[in-house]
């Protein structure tokens, strides 16, 4: 698997409910090998191209338990919230500082079909709801300002022209 662009249709569509034949096991080891190849913290199918609504998360960022949401919602958000620094695999060297709730109640099946009611609360919440928000076609860049992600995108830009020089000095000098 491999992330698409940034600008690709799929991740502006609203998914429907998972395929029946869906192989729900591979599909969990797929997202997962590729949302670890990347180092990210979460995934969301339509980011490799494939249009099922099924996202893998870290449930447990600090003892790195994953879990696959299938089918996910969310039934209620906390009225508290917080702001925090997000980044997203599709946009790479992007960070946004993001108002969310601090607090869900979700629901989601997992890989065997087991439906499941959780409370989430602080990094986990924020990224359940980060990859919920692909699943209905739409992603965190849309959270802020128009200018506050322009200034974004030159830092990046910035930060990857640093890195490159860098690179070039360190090899011109082995």
């Amino acid at each position: 698997m491999e992330l698409i662009p940034n600008n690709h249709p799929s991740l502006k569509q609203r998914l429907q409910v998972c395929s029946e034949d869906l192989d729900r096991q591979k599909m969990k080891d797929d997202l997962t090998a590729c949302m670890e190849k990347n180092n990210g913290v979460g995934l969301s199918a339509n980011q490799v191209g494939i249009s099922e609504r099924v996202f893998v998360m870290y449930s447990d960022v600090k003892e790195k338990e994953i879990i696959a949401c299938f089918n996910p919602f969310i039934t209620e958000y906390s009225k508290e919230t917080i702001k925090m620094d997000e980044g997203c695999l599709t946009w790479p060297g992007i960070w946004l500082l993001v108002e969310r709730p601090e607090g869900i109640v979700c629901n989601f099946e997992d890989e065997t079909g087991e439906h499941i009611q959780v409370t989430m609360h602080g990094l986990e919440a924020r990224i359940f709801q980060h990859e919920y928000d692909h699943m209905e076609g739409t992603n965190f860049t849309r959270k802020v300002s128009r200018l506050k992600l322009d200034m974004a995108r030159k830092r990046a830009a910035k930060m990857k022209k640093k890195s490159l020089l860098a690179q070039s000095r360190d090899s011109s000098v082995a």
